[in-house]
């Protein structure tokens, strides 16, 4: 397709969209209604704003797909198609309204057989039911016409699906505040010209008419779109089951149906492209579509595309979930995934799964400990730059998936790049500042892995109750002031050396008390790190002295020996 026909861009009003016999289709598979009240009352002080002030109101850009004689998919924008069609419906039961009430009852009708013409649609004579200019997609679609566009209310709200629900209330929502709005006007022509004038006139969108949904895709990567994920999904659902088989497609909308169940649409695009480059090389989210379109062609290729999404999409649910039953019988495994979670490491997810998907139990098990340990050194401590990260995890996973690399050991050669030198942990280690204001969870992690090296215990960070103690009293104190006067106190009492654990009774005895009256409480803590406080005065100095000990601790935690050559 030549460049310059990618897309027809054009300023148009809702009265230009809605004119010339054109209508419009949400393609059958993109998300349900999902607006709720916050975007409704949005929408709504937008047009009460272009009623009072007579400006023109600017509602972003809408995306179609132009499918030939006057028909047009609509790939971006339905939600807010959908809630206006809800208003001009609320309009109209207003002018019902007034002629209930016998007022101008012969031109009130004309002004609502007019109204319903131009924005909602023609009455089919057999059915009585709308031909309507907008046609929602397979799940809404049936109730819109056949209950809200004939006014006709549903026998039981409560038995409808959670998106009908919120149509239901959407036009309930605005006939209240079109009530409100004209409590005491009796004059149709006015409420027909607040719709026909002021709302079809001023509200202007910004239309993109594409020739496929390719060309579609490229818009948003070139705006940087708004709900650039959702729309992504919902793009290549559309792909996927146009290319489906009129026998495999309820196989294939199930599996879809399931997979997003399980991770969700917000969470789809990013699965979908850790998935894509556990296996392929890497490859940014903006172009994964294209990468996809390409690669599956074929009914067949589509449902084994869904089920190894399905099969990873329990694994990738729990990579970020360590009390997920998914870990169940498998410890080790559970407590390196809550590290990974507390590290917010994600950028090793596609070579987790590659390694789930291709290696052992046990060599998986290895896989997460390696990667634990090197998230720690690499982004906890020495905080070295992300970008390269996912490349060399990508390469890795890339081996693993190819079969190229069959073992942990084999594999975390390739992750060496990212495993700072021991000399350099060390340093870095001991010149370490956590806040415990943000870091809180962070710095027990650490201060207990420390205390279980030391005494042989196994203390989980979590559930213990040990509580931090800030050897230098966090909030100062007249008994430190000479040692650490305020031009120096931010700066050294969130460093690690300064920390300890400390029972909670213990902590609150000591309070602010001076250094040597700790070291008494100390003494009696069950805490190893606390009772390894000896020094005979707490200065700059001895913090300094105490940290690089415990990142010589540290570097025997953190430690992968296959690494250390």
């Amino acid at each position: 397709m030549a460049v310059n026909n990618l897309l027809d861009t054009s300023s148009v009003s809702l009265s230009d969209i809605i004119g010339n016999g054109k209508t419009y289709t949400v393609p059958p598979y993109q998300r349900d209604y999902s607006w709720r009240r916050d975007q409704w009352e949005d929408l709504w002080n937008d047009v009460l704003a272009i009623a009072t002030e007579g400006s023109v109101h600017y509602m972003g850009s809408i995306v179609l797909q132009n499918m030939g004689e006057k028909r047009f998919n609509v790939i971006d924008g339905q939600q807010r198609f959908a809630t206006l069609t809800l208003i001009v419906l609320a309009i109209i039961n207003q002018l019902e309204i007034l002629i209930d009430k016998n007022i101008d009852v012969a031109e009130n009708r004309e002004r609502v057989s007019l109204l319903q013409k131009k924005f909602i649609g023609d009455k089919d004579p057999g059915s009585l039911t709308y031909s309507s200019k907008l046609k929602l997609n397979e799940n809404n679609n049936s109730f819109f016409q056949s209950n809200v566009l004939v006014f006709r209310s549903p026998t039981n709200v409560n038995t409808l699906k959670d998106s009908d629900r919120l149509i239901w209330q959407a036009y309930n929502y605005y006939v209240a505040r079109i009530t409100e709005h004209f409590a005491h006007e009796e004059s149709g022509e006015v409420i027909a010209n607040f719709l026909n004038k002021y709302i079809a006139e001023k509200l202007m969108f910004i239309q993109i008419i594409v020739e496929d949904e390719l060309s579609a895709y490229t818009v948003f990567e070139t705006l940087n779109s708004r709900g650039v994920g959702l729309t992504v999904t919902d793009l290549l659902k559309n792909y996927l089951f146009s290319v489906a088989t009129d026998v495999d497609l309820p196989h294939i909308k199930d599996k879809w149906k399931k997979i997003v169940e399980i991770i969700g649409l917000d969470l789809f695009p990013t699965f979908l492209r850790h998935y894509w480059i556990s296996k392929h090389k890497l490859i940014r989210q903006e172009y994964l579509f294209r990468a996809i379109k390409a690669s599956v062609t074929t009914s067949p290729e589509v449902i084994s595309l869904l089920e190894s999404l399905e099969d990873n999409a329990l694994l990738y649910n729990a990579l970020s979930n360590y009390a997920d039953t998914f870990w169940d019988g498998h410890r080790e495994t559970r407590r390196r995934v809550k590290e990974l979670d507390l590290f917010k490491e994600k950028q090793a997810y596609p070579l987790l799964i590659a390694a789930y998907n291709n290696l052992d139990q046990e060599n998986f098990a290895l896989v997460l400990k390696f990667i634990s340990i090197i998230t720690f050194r690499y982004t906890v401590i020495a905080r070295l730059h992300t970008n390269i990260k996912e490349e060399i995890y990508n390469k890795a996973a890339i081996e693993i998936s190819e079969k190229r690399v069959t073992s942990a050991l084999q594999m975390v050669q390739l992750l060496k790049p990212l495993y700072p030198s021991d000399n350099d942990f060390k340093n870095d280690f001991a010149t370490k500042s956590i806040t415990t204001k943000r870091g809180k969870k962070l710095v027990r992690y650490i201060l207990f892995s420390i205390e279980n090296q030391l005494s042989g215990n196994d203390f989980d960070f979590e559930d213990n109750p040990g509580t931090i103690e800030h050897i230098l009293p966090e909030n100062g104190s007249d008994h430190y002031e000479n040692e650490f006067p305020s031009s120096i106190h931010e700066s050294l009492v969130y460093r690690l050396g300064n920390y300890t654990l400390l029972e909670n009774d213990k902590n609150r005895e000591c309070s602010n008390l001076p250094f040597e009256d700790k070291k008494d409480v100390y003494r009696e803590s069950q805490y190893e790190l606390a009772k390894q406080i000896v020094a005979n005065e707490w200065t700059p100095n001895t913090l300094e002295i105490r940290q690089r000990k415990l990142a010589g601790y540290a570097s025997s935690i953190w430690r992968i020996s296959q690494l250390d050559n």
